[in-house]
């Protein structure tokens, strides 16, 4: 097959935010980006839907939107990179029925691929380890509004929830883990210093 040998693909976007207006832009966004972004895709069909509550998560307010879209692709390699970076839900080829690689090709395609792989990976490390030091200073930053806070005295959970920022199930245990470490004790709803 050759590498420029068209590829005719439904896939599927989906997406999932809030609220209801800027899901639906942001699809538009996204898009308005493929047909930017991508010279060796064209769009020849697309179908989308209208943004609907999701109905598994009750007690959130978030909205799914999903556009079908039905494209031709030059050459496997594009249609590879093209969900790899938009991630679609679904991919149906739908011609050609057969997809011969030249060996040569096909080697140079896998070697590009696991270099974005690799590069991906890294991206996703680097992120991981920015992540458990953002969350290591915002718990020390609770702590701290919390040892401040019951240095002036007692208080109750809802008060220190309040102060700090936080939902009140979440300073819970919190507090359930410096009494642990012997910082504060419980004396019926009120906390204070040891």
């Amino acid at each position: 097959m050759s590498k420029d040998q068209k590829i005719i693909a439904r896939v599927i976007i989906q997406m999932m935010g809030s609220p209801k207006k800027h899901i639906e832009d942001t699809m538009q966004m996204y898009m308005d980006k493929i047909v930017t972004d991508y010279k060796d895709i064209e769009i020849i069909e697309e179908k989308r839907s209208k943004a609907k509550k999701d109905k598994e998560n009750k007690e959130t307010e978030l909205f799914k939107i999903y556009t079908e879209l039905e494209i031709e692709a030059k050459g496997i390699e594009s249609l590879v990179w093209f969900c790899f970076d938009y991630m679609p839900s679904s991919v149906e080829i739908l011609e050609p029925d057969k997809i011969i690689y030249d060996q040569h090709d096909f080697t140079d395609f896998l070697n590009d691929l696991q270099s974005k792989l690799h590069h991906t990976d890294m991206t996703i490390k680097n992120l991981s380890a920015e992540n458990q030091v953002i969350k290591k200073n915002g718990m020390m930053l609770i702590r701290n509004i919390v040892m401040l806070q019951l240095k002036v005295g007692k208080n109750d959970c809802e008060t220190l929830a309040t102060n700090a920022g936080v939902p009140v199930d979440h300073m819970e245990k919190f507090l359930e883990g410096l009494i642990k470490e012997g910082k504060i004790k419980k004396d019926k709803d009120l906390y204070s210093l040891l």
